[in-house]
């Protein structure tokens, strides 16, 4: 790997962190929220779905403009948005002003699926394209991480406001290191022969739809489980929001091993029959996996197609909001009126589906693929 790859996986990383860690600012506090602010856990579900609404509609829209185009200034842009945002929950009084900024926040978050994972895919190829999607990946996992276990510590040692000032000056801190380190310089090309697509035609070719259904449903059962989980521990299980963020944390900590550990697995089983047995174990809960898996998946198929990586990332980041969206909202209103205990079942079965198109895809690519990836 050369150093400045290196630099771009590590600054996107970074970003990753704080994207991430940003989007669930909110999520980690909704017990709060809903007794300060007097919202219903419906209501939730409104805010967890437009706010993924926003990523469905921008998200291509990046990816579609960041083709060709310096990836460490549209970070910077995402991250600057996000920093306003954070700043505006600070004057939020409601259901509306916590609306308002959660869609300022969205807007931010929709740079950096289709510009930060397009970057590494174009920095790497082969074996290390795998290991920086799930180093990146973990990383998302981190910035969530902290947010869960010092949120609620926070809010009850400071107030509201003290602790989004807090983390806006976390993600304002991010935008400095990103523009002073990535400024002018592009994605590096893969140095990996085997995943070189120089020599290959160009397509148009659209995704295949299993992609779009293995980020639908994993990145609509990682929403579930962060936005609800707290909520339903804190009335079910009747834990306080520091006691039941803690839990959630103890799952994004078995699920960022999961994505580390998925960096060297395909030295020897296949990244499509890693995928399938990652939703099988996600209707189980752990879901993180699948992020990396199907991105590094989706990487390799664009790259034997001759596909350019932007858009299709767009797609499929969309594809995972889309997921998040509806079963947030759906959540939400399952939950009101029929349980949260309702949710997570239907999530586990939804799971399954994932396991058994990735079993699917599996075969529809044959044996060949499956050489290709050990190798």
């Amino acid at each position: 790997m050369t150093s400045s790859s290196n630099r771009i996986l590590y600054l996107v990383s970074l970003n990753h962190a704080t994207n991430d860690g940003s989007v669930y600012l909110l999520s980690s506090l909704f017990p709060i929220v809903l007794a300060l602010f007097n919202i219903s856990v419906f209501q939730v579900g409104i805010i967890v779905a437009l706010g993924y609404l926003v990523n469905i509609l921008f998200q291509p829209v990046v990816g579609h403009y960041s083709e060709g185009r310096e990836p460490g200034r549209l970070l910077a842009i995402g991250i600057s948005v996000i920093t306003v945002s954070v700043i505006s929950f600070v004057f939020a009084t409601g259901f509306l002003s916590l609306l308002a900024s959660v869609i300022l926040l969205r807007l931010g978050s929709s740079f950096f699926h289709p510009v930060g994972i397009s970057a590494i895919s174009k920095s790497y190829g082969g074996p290390r394209l795998q290991k920086s999607m799930g180093f990146q990946s973990a990383f998302g996992n981190v910035g969530v991480l902290l947010v869960f276990l010092t949120s609620a510590p926070l809010y009850l040692a400071t107030g509201w406001r003290a602790t989004f000032i807090a983390f806006a000056i976390w993600t304002l801190a991010d935008v400095v290191l990103t523009l002073t380190f990535l400024r002018g310089r592009h994605s590096a090309g893969s140095d990996d022969p085997q995943t070189s697509s120089i020599s290959k035609p160009r397509t148009r070719r659209t995704i295949p739809l299993f992609f779009v259904l293995a980020a639908f449903i994993s990145g609509g059962t990682y929403a579930v489980i962060l936005n609800f989980a707290n909520i339903f521990l804190g009335t079910r299980a009747h834990l306080d929001v520091s006691q039941a963020n803690l839990i959630v944390s103890a799952f994004i900590v078995f699920a960022s091993l999961g994505a580390i550990a998925t960096g060297g697995s395909t030295r020897f089983v296949p990244t499509n029959v890693l995928l399938a047995i990652s939703y099988l174990v996600a209707a189980c809960s752990v879901v993180s996996a699948t992020y990396p898996l199907t991105y590094t998946e989706l990487s390799r198929y664009l790259d034997s197609m001759g596909q350019q990586s932007g858009r299709s990332f767009g797609v499929l980041s969309s594809g995972q909001t889309i997921g998040a969206s509806i079963l947030g909202l759906a959540s939400g209103y399952v939950s009101q009126f029929l349980g949260l205990e309702v949710s997570f079942a239907s999530v586990a079965i939804l799971a399954l589906v994932g396991s058994v198109s990735a079993a699917f895809w599996i075969k529809r690519r044959g044996p060949k693929s499956l050489i290709a990836d050990i190798g």
